[in-house]
């Protein structure tokens, strides 16, 4: 797994490491799946729509991934290591406590954001307990690292500087900032629906996250 502070590169597919894979077959048994399980979740998809998608036999994506769980798990598991890079790799120290937390916002929205496929996924295993991963699952430690080592020294700093308040936990700050990022991807149709009852117009993207932002540090600011 990529350490927090290096900015993510380009990776290879995934391999079994059985024979040299056709990078290019792999990459689109990927993409079909993310597509599959973003739409379907995992219980609604099957292998036959991954492989229609893909344009590939079952056969083939048995040989490089073993199941459709296994496959599941492949495609958690780079998430969670692209999404710990991208957003770790923001040199937070040098920002003051505020503005660190501010992009540190921001990085969770836009990651979320360019890989809507991921987000969804997310959102359906943590509504499943993890059944489909197990209880080590990539995504709950790469969270911890997150919090741990991100999120935390970003809350340590504002509350020695006087900044944030004192009381402000890291743990409880973290979900609540997931829960605006994931809300805007689990109920945006019924958000804009709604607002535009009141003022006329959609919410978009852009005005839920920077609304979320500015609620999350007016909650964090020491009133001192």
């Amino acid at each position: 797994m990529p350490t927090i502070g290096e900015c993510p590169v380009a990776e290879a597919p995934p391999n079994r490491g059985r024979r040299t894979s056709n990078a290019t077959t792999i990459a689109d048994i990927v993409n079909a799946a993310k597509d599959e399980f973003a739409v379907h979740g995992f219980d609604g998809t099957t292998v036959d729509s991954i492989c229609r998608r893909a344009k590939v036999s079952k056969q083939l994506l048995y040989y490089y991934f073993g199941s459709k769980s296994d496959l599941y798990t492949v495609i958690l598991k780079e998430a969670a290591e692209k999404t710990a890079a991208f957003i770790g790799c923001t040199e937070y120290a040098a920002l003051a406590p505020e503005e660190a937390l501010r992009q540190f916002m921001h990085n969770m929205f836009r990651e979320f954001v360019e890989r809507p496929q991921i987000a969804q996924m997310t959102i359906d295993e943590a509504q499943h307990a993890f059944a489909h991963v197990g209880k080590a699952s990539p995504l709950a430690t790469v969270i911890r690292t997150l919090i741990d080592g991100v999120l935390g020294p970003i809350v340590q700093r504002g509350r020695d500087q006087g900044v944030f308040r004192p009381d402000c936990d890291v743990d409880q700050l973290f979900w609540a900032i997931y829960s605006f990022v994931t809300t805007w991807f689990a109920t945006s149709p019924m958000v804009s629906l709604v607002t535009r009852t009141r003022t006329g117009s959609d919410m978009n993207a852009a005005a839920w996250r920077a609304n979320s932002i500015e609620f999350v540090l007016a909650a964090v600011r020491n009133p001192a």
